[in-house]
């Protein structure tokens, strides 16, 4: 499937990067030569991410500008990376939270830090000081998001877009370690707990905030960014869902991360939800045994991926992924399409099918 070239925000938002990065390492030395590697590290991490947040940011921007100056340009690429390292704190931490032993191909910074400490032969345990390094270099690279966003804010309209995807994704990552635990009361049914923990773990922080943040930064009317997020709600949500079928039927070698992690970690998503709603007695007993366990073996495993294909819980995340595909599609054109030109709309409706990956 063709969609628009958005090789040149990469290109943009890294080189970005890469030279912010470079300034804080030089920083880091002054303190002491062992904190100058916090950057080489985090400047690593970054390679091979996709800069999807980046691309909302500058669609929002295209959405509102239609063309962007060499300055607006620059600070909408700016306020992309600093989006981008918000999203590389979060996923530090989260590699961490689910004990996912790799990320992007390779050891999660945790893991790596813990086999450093093994082959140095270091003093205490080698997994603290793995955790205690991801921890400290993700809230090093949340301060830096901050730093490098409030260089290209034009008023408060931007700061707190910014803020609130800062605040929002940390509180839809604290609902989901309460789901893990079943300790949210809010809400009436499992399904219902994994639609709120996708809205603001997921939806805000990569659609939402990062379309209103290019667009507000444009001058955006209020009109305008209401169509923006009437379209960014069902992107989001489709983008999850993909995610959730990725993280146990998806191909590990692609995505870089384990195919079994959310299984063994208790990941509450719609699809599990889906499935325990549908399950007879003995899958749902299948279920409790294995999800949530880390001891549970392959067998296991596998048993629990063939329950969500027997009860059509897979089959049926893949169709509310369309729907919502669907969904976003018709903000487009109903509500969005008489308020921005063409090819911001395209840019969207590109994007969303990247989110979504149903083929169409």
């Amino acid at each position: 499937m063709h969609y628009p070239p958005f090789d040149n925000i990469r290109e943009g938002v890294s080189a970005i990067l890469i030279s912010f990065l470079d300034y804080e390492r030089e920083r880091l030395a002054t303190i002491a030569p062992e904190a100058e590697s916090l950057a080489s590290i985090l400047k690593d991490f970054l390679e091979g991410g996709k800069c999807l947040r980046p691309m909302f940011v500058h669609a929002g921007a295209l959405a509102t500008a239609g063309e962007l100056d060499t300055t607006t340009a620059h600070d909408i690429a700016q306020l992309g990376a600093a989006v981008e390292l918000v999203q590389a704190a979060a996923l530090i931490h989260d590699d961490v939270l689910d004990h996912s032993p790799t990320r992007r191909g390779r050891p999660a910074i945790h893991i790596a830090a813990e086999r450093d400490h093994e082959a140095r032969s270091l003093m205490g345990s080698a997994e603290d000081f793995g955790v205690a390094n991801a921890v400290i270099l993700g809230d090093l690279t949340l301060a830096l998001a901050h730093e490098l966003a409030s260089s290209a804010f034009l008023g408060a309209d931007d700061r707190a877009h910014f803020h609130a995807l800062c605040t929002e994704v940390m509180a839809g990552q604290y609902l989901d370690i309460l789901s893990q635990a079943d300790a949210i009361s809010s809400t009436a049914s499992p399904a219902d707990s994994a639609r709120l923990v996708t809205r603001w773990k997921t939806v805000s922080y990569t659609v939402h905030r990062p379309l209103l943040l290019g667009a507000t930064h444009c001058g955006a009317s209020a009109e305008l960014l209401d169509a923006l997020g009437a379209f960014a709600l069902p992107a989001g949500e489709a983008f999850q869902l993909r995610d959730d079928l990725d993280g146990v039927f998806g191909n590990e070698t692609v995505l870089g991360k384990s195919t079994t992690s959310d299984i063994l970690e208790g990941k509450r998503t719609m699809l599990l939800a889906l499935a325990e709603e549908r399950a007879s007695e003995a899958e749902r007993t299948v279920l409790e045994a294995t999800v949530g366990n880390p001891h549970a073996t392959a067998e296991n495993v596998a048993r629990v991926r063939e329950i969500m294909e027997a009860t059509g819980a897979r089959a049926k995340v893949e169709a509310l992924i369309r729907s919502r595909e669907d969904d976003a599609r018709g903000a487009l054109s109903q509500k969005l399409s008489p308020l921005s030109s063409s090819t911001a709309c395209a840019n969207l409706d590109a994007l969303v099918r990247m989110l979504a990956r149903t083929g169409r």
